[in-house]
């Protein structure tokens, strides 16, 4: 197919529409790139206006040239692909843009090698907004030979792309970038009790952070959500805990000392019993 310029058009397959798939879909679409998209609940396909309903995954391999992969966990992206990778296309990239962690993202990498599938390690940071404007940071790692074939794809959706080493090296930069992430929500939440606790105004801390070498945007979002106590899911609590898990195990098997990421899984923990669906921000709700 071809446009009215005569280019052709771009086409991409998505597995998984849930927050952040169902936003790089309806992204996608704005730019002009056709995606034909699965999901285990049909109805989450059917919902987003100008995508294309896939009945099976194997539709979506067979029917794209990349194909897409942002589901839950490594064992869910997994159970889902590994079938297909048997009569995997010649010329199609699997492009794993889910959040697996490092030892899962070696393993994606080796069972894809072993069928001969070319694959890229693509997780994205940033959450469901900068998805739907375009502005995600995605931490490519892979061949060099995917990059053009990628590369429209990659520009609808990031307003940054890292190559950053063979596959692999994508999973672990972005472990660390959630685990900073993270931990600055939870000093964040403990510094607003902080402030409750000195009877101090919390919209002080705002005017000092706002604008200033100290804050940023994305903590600025986050300390006006704790204010409003009004937590709209960009980033889960169950996503934020199922990532710091992930780094424990980096933590675990490298026998390295880490108590902040103690500290923030000790009330992430606490905050999934109650608020799991809620924007990590929530976890300024759990005191104590």
């Amino acid at each position: 197919m071809a446009t009215d310029e005569g280019r052709a058009k771009v086409r991409a397959g998505l597995l998984g529409v849930g927050l952040m798939g169902s936003a790089m879909a309806a992204r996608m679409v704005d730019q002009g790139i056709e995606v034909l998209a699965w999901d285990r609940s049909a109805e989450h396909v059917r919902a987003l206006a100008g995508v294309e309903v896939a009945d099976t995954p194997g539709a979506v391999v067979v029917g794209t040239p990349t194909v897409i992969t942002m589901l839950p966990t490594a064992e869910v992206v997994l159970a889902v692909v590994e079938p297909l990778l048997a009569s995997w296309p010649d010329g199609t990239i699997w492009v794993q843009m889910s959040s697996v962690g490092a030892s899962e993202a070696d393993h994606l990498s080796e069972i894809a090698e072993q069928h001969g599938v070319t694959l890229v390690d693509a997780p994205v940071s940033g959450s469901t907004r900068p998805a739907l404007e375009g502005r995600l940071t995605i931490l490519a790692s892979g061949r060099d030979s995917a990059r053009q074939q990628l590369a429209p794809v990659f520009a609808a959706l990031g307003q940054k792309v890292m190559w950053v080493g063979p596959a692999g090296m994508g999973s672990r930069l972005k472990l660390a970038a959630n685990h900073w992430m993270i931990a600055s929500i939870t000093a964040l939440a403990e510094t607003m009790h902080l402030c409750e606790a000195m009877g101090l105004d919390q919209q002080e801390l705002a005017r000092l952070l706002d604008g200033g070498p100290l804050g940023s945007p994305y903590v600025i979002e986050k300390l006006g959500e704790m204010r409003r106590h009004e937590y709209p899911a960009g980033f889960p609590v169950r996503l934020a805990l199922k990532d710091l898990e992930l780094v424990h195990e980096v933590q675990a098997s490298a026998g390295i000392h880490m108590p902040v990421l103690e500290a923030a899984l000790d009330r992430f923990q606490a905050a999934a019993e109650t608020l799991g669906d809620e924007d990590a921000a929530a976890v300024y709700e759990v005191q104590g």
